[in-house]
């Protein structure tokens, strides 16, 4: 085999990914740790807020409780009347200087009119003035409630926000008034919250609708992850304190270390990919050359042909795996020998060396050598060894390149296929009959049988058939279909089937032609032709032995009615001779007139008439004559047989029923012959009702229009019937149920029938008798149009 190149070494992607893949690494786990320490940063941050938070809401209610506290101890002191207007300023002044949110404490009555006010130099209110509008709504609440209220909030004097938390008092069941603490929002949380508190956070109260009521400051800060959101439920009123932490340096500063390292990702991968590039391109020409080994690798080991390779002195050098497969050796033992090789039989030890020497002399044939090898388990096939010139790089030949072909199974297919072809020739050549086969579009003769080649030639392949069998051809007009005209899914397709006359020898052959598909695809026609001259003579001496059968039926047949036409004749002669006599013994006696002899002459000659049909239709059933079918009515060939057959009616009683519907189609029969069918049927109907009683002896012809064709005709007796064997036999020649039969009459008649495309057949009668039914033919009616 070819020799191996060392094997390449294995493409561990997984080697080129790793630098990638730890880069990848790197970097992901410095932006982990890098965003691990900013969101450190964050949660330290939020935790502070939240405890700045909580703080701020604990101090703001503990100031709001504080109010309420103050609030509650006026209420009961003025409850119980502890409290005087003296009282009521000095605490009143000294909370309000302690708590600077409160503007103002103030004493109401229940219909919001102002009466005290602390302390006296306080601007936010007056004594007498009357509350109104959403601070009189809270009041009015308040005292309906009878608990403390805070009431929305409004602007005061000075456009700040403020709200008022009341108090109601009652003395006893009776409200008395209420005391009031007006409430800056600004100055609560001013005072409330540290400065410390409002440099680091953004404060901003919002009502329940969430509008902005009053904020520290005007500066918003640019990031809003560090917030939050106190919520101050005052009774009556709710607030929120939405807190934002202000956060030291810039937006950008916590991006800079996560650019860093993308930066410094992107140059070590860049620098990777630029390695390996390099790499690649140096592995691409021994990529390339190891790739064309294997493509000339794969060729030779996908062979089914076997492949051997020699030097100029017949050492094996190279061969393929289908070599190696066809003798059973392996490559390491063919390899460096030298003939005789481990393959060659010795029977066969002669020939080989000769071809291996014809083959190193450069003498090899181009169409090989066929010989026989050996496997290495010693079974024998046949090869077909092919050589050519073994060329090197440098033009020089180095020696022979032999392809090997196992022909064994298609040596023994060809054999076989001779074979059947020898055993079909010899079967086709045995026939009598002329077989040929002709291509449908050039008329050649692909075909012949010895047969064929007897009667045409034996030059006729490969001449054109229209030519060689024009003698006995068929006419294109008599063919089912164009031959040119049949398409491949239409075959095989019947073209001829008849008789045709050989214009030269005279001989008759039976055609059978068929158009076929031939072997190589083609259309072509297939004739056969039987010789059919004896049979036709056969024919022919039968047809001449009925005739005759025919006019002795017939002879017997009017032997047989000779009595009783003797007895018909007898009448009207006797009526002649009477009326003749009659008119001579008037003339002699001279008393006569002329009318009364001319009467009597009338009937005479028409008595005469009468014997004249009588005779003529007994000539014409004698007279021999061949078949002339012509158009004729039923009803004219009913009533001349009934003619003949009332004679026989008239002597054994028997009545004769015609029931013929009307408008029968005229049918082409031979008038005699068809005469003698219904004489003949209705005789035997006669005969058959000998033995029944007179009542019972009627005889019925009928008739009816089968198809558009045939015309079917019965005969019915109510005779005695016949058994079912006789029925089986009736028909056949010789066979008779009367004592005095020929047993000839129904041959003749079926015969006769048949002549005419029709058929007879008898059926039993269910109430007794028998009917006999036969078929004929009807006039073709051809319609005339008239442009």
């Amino acid at each position: 085999m070819l020799p191996h190149l060392p094997k390449a070494a294995p493409r561990q992607a997984w080697l080129w990914l790793a630098p990638y893949v730890a880069i990848g690494i790197f970097a992901l786990a410095m932006l982990v740790l890098t965003g691990l320490l900013q969101w450190r940063e964050l949660d330290t941050a939020r935790s502070a807020l939240e405890g700045d938070m909580h703080w701020a809401e604990r101090t703001i209610e503990n100031r709001l409780h504080a109010h309420q506290d103050f609030l509650g101890e006026l209420g009961r002191e003025q409850e119980f009347k502890q409290l005087t207007y003296e009282s009521f300023q000095v605490k009143a002044a000294r909370y309000v200087r302690d708590a600077p949110e409160i503007q103002a404490i103030i004493w109401i009555d229940t219909d919001g009119k102002v009466e005290w006010v602390a302390p006296n130099e306080s601007t936010a209110t007056f004594v007498g003035e009357q509350l109104s509008g959403v601070r009189l709504a809270a009041l009015q609440e308040a005292l309906r409630v009878r608990r403390t209220v805070v009431s929305p909030d409004y602007r005061n004097e000075t456009q700040r926000p403020a709200h008022d938390i009341i108090l109601p008092v009652q003395r006893g069941s009776a409200d008395i008034g209420a005391f009031i603490a007006l409430q800056s929002l600004e100055t609560l949380l001013r005072a409330t919250l540290p400065t410390v508190f409002t440099t680091r956070y953004s404060l901003t109260v919002v009502d329940a609708e969430n509008r902005e009521l009053f904020t520290n400051s005007s500066v918003k800060p640019t990031e809003r992850q560090l917030s939050g959101t106190i919520s101050l439920d005052l009774p009556n009123n709710r607030l929120g304190l939405n807190i934002v932490a202000y956060r030291l340096g810039g937006a950008w500063l916590p991006f800079v270390p996560a650019a860093l390292i993308t930066i410094l990702t992107l140059i070590a991968t860049i620098t990777l990919i630029q390695l390996r590039r390099h790499a690649k391109h140096r592995a691409a020409t021994e990529e390339e050359l190891r790739a064309a080994y294997a493509f000339r690798q794969a060729m030779s080991q996908s062979l089914i042909t076997g492949l051997r390779a020699i030097d100029l002195d017949g050492r094996i050098t190279f061969v393929n795996s289908a070599f190696c497969r066809m003798t059973g050796f392996d490559e390491n033992e063919l390899i460096g020998i030298k003939p005789p090789y481990p393959y060659w039989p010795a029977e066969e030890f002669d020939r080989l060396k000769h071809n291996i020497d014809t083959a190193l002399a450069g003498k090899a044939p181009a169409s090989g050598f066929e010989m026989r090898i050996m496997r290495k388990s010693g079974e024998r096939f046949d090869v077909r060894l092919y050589f050519s010139p073994l060329i090197d790089t440098h033009g020089l030949q180095i020696g022979w390149m032999a392809s090997m072909n196992d022909i064994t199974e298609p040596k023994r297919v060809r054999v076989e296929l001779e074979r059947a072809h020898e055993r079909f020739v010899t079967v086709i050549d045995g026939l009598d009959s002329a077989v040929h086969v002709a291509d449908v579009q050039t008329g050649e003769i692909l075909f012949a049988n010895r047969a064929f080649q007897n009667i045409f030639g034996f030059d006729t392949v490969g001449r054109n058939s229209a030519l060689v069998t024009a003698p006995c051809h068929p006419n294109p007009e008599w063919l089912s279909r164009d031959p040119l005209q049949i398409g491949p899914e239409e075959l095989p397709c019947e073209l001829f089937d008849g008789e045709i006359q050989h214009t030269l020898s005279g001989h008759w052959y039976h055609l059978h032609e068929r158009a076929i598909r031939w072997v190589d695809g083609r259309t072509v026609r297939v004739q056969i032709a039987a010789d059919i001259t004896d049979k036709k003579h056969i024919e022919e001496v039968n047809l001449q032995q009925q005739k005759r059968l025919e006019q002795t039926s017939r002879l017997i047949t009017m032997g047989e009615m000779a009595s009783s036409l003797a007895h018909e004749l007898n009448q009207p002669l006797s009526a002649i001779a009477n009326y003749c006599a009659g008119c001579v013994k008037r003339m002699q006696a001279g008393n006569y007139r002329l009318d009364d002899l001319l009467a009597a002459m009338q009937k005479a000659s028409s008595q005469a008439e009468r014997a004249g049909k009588i005779i003529r239709r007994m000539r014409d059933m004698v007279k021999k004559g061949d078949p002339n079918r012509q158009p004729i009515a039923l009803e004219e060939l009913v009533d001349e047989t009934r003619a003949f057959a009332d004679i026989e009616a008239q002597r054994t009683g028997t009545q004769i029923i015609v029931d013929l519907p009307d408008n029968l189609p005229r049918i082409v029969v031979d008038r005699i012959m068809i005469e003698q069918v219904l004489l003949n049927l209705v005789k035997n109907g006669i005969e058959a009702m000998i033995d029944v009683p007179f009542e019972r002896r009627q005889l019925t012809l009928q008739a009816k229009v089968v198809d558009d064709r045939m015309l079917e005709i019965a005969v019915t007796d109510q005779g005695h019937g016949l058994d079912e064997a006789d029925i089986e036999k009736i028909f056949a020649p010789f066979y008779t149920t009367k004592p005095e039969g020929m047993g000839i009459g129904l041959a003749i008649c079926r015969s006769i029938i048949e002549f005419h495309q029709g058929r007879l057949w008898v059926e039993p009668r269910r109430e007794g008798g028998t009917v006999f039914h036969f078929t004929v033919p009807i006039e073709e009616t051809v319609e005339v149009t008239h442009d």
